[in-house]
């Protein structure tokens, strides 16, 4: 006679796999943030404010360790090592720049932290990308008729913006 052995998973395993995983996670909370700060004094002074298209031999370095993590986490097969780095740079900025309360214990808005997204103004959205669109047309060999009429447009938005478009490069 053939015996069939199936696991079953109990609360028990449930639980026990649960814990396993905060652990988990809090050792890579742990070992992020003590890897963030420690870059703090192997790296140059806000290293935790490159950008991927910054130049320079500042940047130069704080890519090659960047470089160096990802070759890490691949190694362990990590689907997304960029939002590893980027909590990182979030840790190393907390622990370079910490927020001081005020004289009333509120902690007053600074720019936002690395790596969050920058919201713009809608008014500074639309001058930026009426602009862009300026300077193309402007910038442009010939133009057609209606890409002419376009830049007309495009100057009559600028103008009703505040903007003097004499002064646009």
């Amino acid at each position: 006679m053939l015996e069939t052995t199936v696991t079953q998973i109990t609360e028990a395993t449930v639980e026990t796999l649960r814990t396993e995983v905060a652990e988990a996670t809090g050792r890579a909370y742990g070992a992020e943030r003590a890897y963030g700060i420690k870059l703090c004094s192997v790296l140059p002074e806000f290293w935790y404010k490159t950008e991927h298209q910054d130049k320079g031999e500042d940047a130069k370095k704080v890519h090659a360790e960047k470089k160096a993590l990802f070759t890490e986490l691949k190694k362990v097969e990590h689907t997304n090592p960029s939002t590893v780095w980027a909590r990182v740079r979030k840790y190393a900025q907390e622990h370079a720049e910490p927020k001081t309360p005020d004289a009333d214990g509120v902690i007053a808005p600074t720019e936002a932290p690395v790596g969050a997204r920058q919201n713009r103004s809608l008014t500074l959205r639309l001058v930026e990308e009426l602009t862009t669109l300026y300077k193309a047309t402007k910038n442009a060999d010939s133009l057609s008729d209606k890409e002419r009429q376009a830049q007309t447009h495009i100057t009559s938005a600028l103008i009703a913006m505040g903007v003097d478009v004499a002064t646009i490069d």
